[in-house]
Formats: C-alpha cells, sequence, structure tokens
C-alpha cells in the first residue's frame, strides 16, 4: 500500500505498447500472540464453514460493493467468518489519518458502521491489511505502520492474531532482528504457511528520488510470528519494468500462487509457483505475469493511465485466497475516478468481480 503517485505518462505507454510484463525465474487465542508452527502440503488462506455468509446473492449486488464518504478505502481483505463477512481495509481521511477499518455484513449488501483495528499509540496509523488463516485456526491479521513508525522512523511490518474480528492481540513485530533500522521502510506484509515453512513476503525501499523498491521474502525460523527472521530473497518477478505490490499468496488448482499489484500502473497480476514449494529458495522463482481485465464500470469514469490519474481494480484481493463459491472466484478491488483528494489516494471505494476461469470477469448486474 502506498499513496498513489503520477507516473512517467510517456514512459509507461512506450512499455505498454511492448507488453513490458514479464517474470524472469526460470522457474491462538485472541490475547495472546500466535504460536502456531508450520504444517500442512499447501498454502493456508482464510476459508470458514458454510454459514449464510458464505453465500453470495450475486443477482442482488450492485457496485460499488463498499465506500465512505469521507473516508478513501484501499487494500481490501474479505473473509467469511462466524456467520458474516468480514471487511479489513485501509482507511484514510482527509487530514492524512490512516487507520484499518473493519465492517460486516450478512448479505454483502447492507454494512455496518466501520470499526477500527487497535491503535498502537506510538505509531502515526496502520494500513495495508492482510488475512491468513494459521494451521491452528486462529486468523492472522498482517499490516505496516503507517506513514511514520515511532519517532519518525519509517513503516515497520505488525502482526495481530483473532479468531473473531472483534478482540485481537497485541500487535507482534515483524522482521525486527533483521531489518529494524528507522530508515528501512517496508510495507505490504503477506504470510503463507507453506510446505518449506512460515513465509513473509513484504516490499523494502523507499519513493524518494533515486532510490529503488523490492518485493522481498523472509522465514521464520522457529515457525513463529516471534521468529527469529532470516532473509530468503528478492523474487524475480518484473512487470511494466518495475516491481510489484500488496500481495496475498493463493492456492489454485493445488498450485502455490501469488495475487500483486504491480508498482507502475497499479494492476493487478497473478502468478504460479515455478520453484520447489518445499524450499524457501524455490519461492523466489514464479511464471510470468498475466494481468487480470476487469470490467469499468460507469461509476469510475476515470480516464488516462491507472495509477497516474485515476484507479481500477487497485489493491485486489481473491477471496478465500483462491477457493472457488459455486463454481466462481470472487475478486475485491478498489477504484477512484481522479487522485486529486484524499492525499493522492482520490475518493476510492471497493468493487467485486467474478470469474470461471480467472481470465473472464463480471461485475453485479445491479
Amino acid at each position: 500500500m502506498r499513496p498513489s503517485r503520477l507516473v512517467a505518462v510517456a514512459a509507461l505507454v512506450a512499455l505498454v505498447a511492448l507488453g513490458a510484463c514479464s517474470s524472469s525465474g526460470g522457474h491462538t487465542s485472541a490475547t495472546a500472540a500466535t504460536s502456531a508452527t508450520t504444517a500442512g502440503p499447501s498454502t493456508s488462506r482464510p476459508t470458514s464453514k458454510p454459514a449464510p455468509a458464505s453465500l453470495i446473492a450475486w443477482s442482488k449486488l450492485q457496485n460499488p460493493l463498499y465506500g465512505e464518504p469521507d473516508h478513501a478505502v484501499k487494500d481490501p481483505a474479505l473473509v467469511a467468518v462466524g456467520g458474516e463477512w468480514v471487511l479489513l481495509f485501509s482507511r484514510v481521511d482527509a487530514n492524512r489519518a490512516w487507520r484499518i477499518g473493519i465492517a460486516r455484513s450478512r448479505d454483502l449488501a447492507a454494512w455496518s458502521a466501520a470499526t477500527t483495528l487497535p491503535r498502537d499509540p506510538d505509531t502515526e496509523g496502520e494500513a495495508s491489511p492482510d488475512v491468513v488463516l494459521a494451521p491452528g485456526g486462529t486468523y492472522v491479521v498482517t499490516y505496516q505502520s503507517f506513514v511514520h513508525d515511532r519517532v519518525g522512523a519509517q513503516a515497520k511490518l505488525y502482526a495481530r492474531t483473532t479468531t473473531d474480528f472483534r478482540t485481537f492481540s497485541p500487535p507482534v513485530r515483524l522482521l525486527a532482528n533483521v531489518l529494524n533500522r528507522p530508515a528501512d521502510r517496508l510495507i505490504d506484509p503477506a504470510l503463507v504457511y507453506s510446505p518449506a515453512g512460515l513465509l513473509l513476503g513484504f516490499k523494502v525501499g523507499t519513493t524518494d528520488a533515486g532510490s529503488t523498491q523490492h518485493f522481498e521474502l523472509a522465514r521464520s525460523a522457529t515457525g513463529t510470528l516471534a521468529g527469529p527472521w532470516t532473509l530468503v530473497g528478492r523474487p524475480d518477478i518484473s512487470v511494466y519494468g518495475d516491481t510489484i505490490e500488496n500481495y496475498e499468496f493463493l492456492t489454485i488448482d493445488r498450485q502455490a500462487a501469488l495475487l500483486a499489484t504491480s508498482n507502475q500502473l497499479d494492476r493487478p497480476q497473478i502468478f504460479r509457483l515455478a520453484g520447489d514449494p518445499t524450499e524457501p529458495a524455490g519461492w523466489l522463482r514464479w511464471s510470468r505475469a498475466r494481468e487480470l481485465s476487469v470490467p469499468q464500470e460507469p461509476w469510475n469514469p476515470g480516464t488516462g493511465l491507472t495509477g497516474g490519474t485515476f484507479e481500477h481494480a487497485n489493491c485486489a484481493f481473491l477471496v478465500g485466497g483462491g477457493v472457488r463459491r459455486g463454481g466462481f472466484s470472487y475478486l475485491v478491488y478498489g477504484d477512484s475516478a481522479d487522485l486529486s483528494t484524499f492525499h493522492g489516494a482520490g475518493h476510492a471505494r471497493f468493487g467485486i468481480a467474478r470469474s470461471t476461469d480467472l481470465v473472464h470477469w463480471s461485475v453485479p448486474p445491479g
């Protein structure tokens, strides 16, 4: 997650014309930090027992799925738990105050008033939530401090555990043993409980002129959030000549996969794991990017280049980590008709789309 920034339009137009989208790899309780060990032959994503909320009445839905009059909303994570839908998201107001919002719904049509994740008073705010189900059945919410961490330091990564998204554990600092300098800027954390252990994907680097940003991977030596963590490396992924952000690890057709956003143009990309899933280094090798093409609707009349003048299908999240419901995969994402308000985020709202093959997408009939 980052505030949207203007891009070099001419350069990006040239990249699009060249089709420069490539990857060159060869390819628990709710009051204490979780200590679940790694287990299982596949990635673990949020799923729950069948409940009324797990059924999607598609014909009754319409976009935008969710929005707020006085906040921009970004980075959605949607989970079915306890008979209802729980939506976590970044929430920014006109004063640039960032918090993680939580809203609830029984039918994805009517939503509760938003609450917020417990605040750490030593940070400026929180953003970019991701949710994963730990092997013991506890949900883990990862996020970043934002805009700054303690005493003006760059953003750092945290996690809390919960069983109901109402009460949460105290925050656990991630990667504190390896990336702890005030100048280390870490954003967009996403966990995967994999055959190679507990892995953490994140973005490192600043947006300063002359600086570069990278997608990085780390592994917990103990299989717990507390670590200690070791850096595995940087996955060999390039999209539009740049890195990716807003990560979600998936399991699609029993194969590990990754959904992310291109750092240039802010477009959703999906990758398949090309390396050995039982080896940490295997998670550095991925297939070429495949961009998801989601229909743009009249409620978002933005024109120009995404990430430059407007946003469409930004910060996308696959519900259930790739698990199909009634034959469909459901995608939630952020749209903003322009980026002139809310500190470059625009008045962003969420849409939803579905697909039977992750290639052809449709939006609600409403």
